[in-house]
């Protein structure tokens, strides 16, 4: 996936990794995925931790969005 990092340049990262790129201000952030229960699912936005807007919904599964530290955005591979 190709995205901008902390200082926007393009580069690529993995998303199997749990990141993710916001829509809409660009920024990468940390991303757990769980599938929700049947019969107890209600719809679920995937919400940016930085600008707080939605980046999509589900009703499949519900989404755990963290700020990604400036530690760890600095060990993230980079091709």
């Amino acid at each position: 996936m190709l995205a901008y990092d902390e200082n926007g340049v393009m580069r690529e990262f993995y998303e199997h990794e749990g990141v993710v790129v916001c829509s809409h201000c660009y920024r990468l952030y940390k991303q757990l995925i769980e599938e929700q229960i049947p019969g107890f699912r209600e719809v679920n936005d995937d919400i940016c931790p930085y600008c707080k807007k939605s980046n999509g919904r589900s009703g499949d599964v519900e989404f755990y969005n963290y700020v990604i530290s400036t530690e760890e955005l600095s060990k993230l591979k980079k091709k």
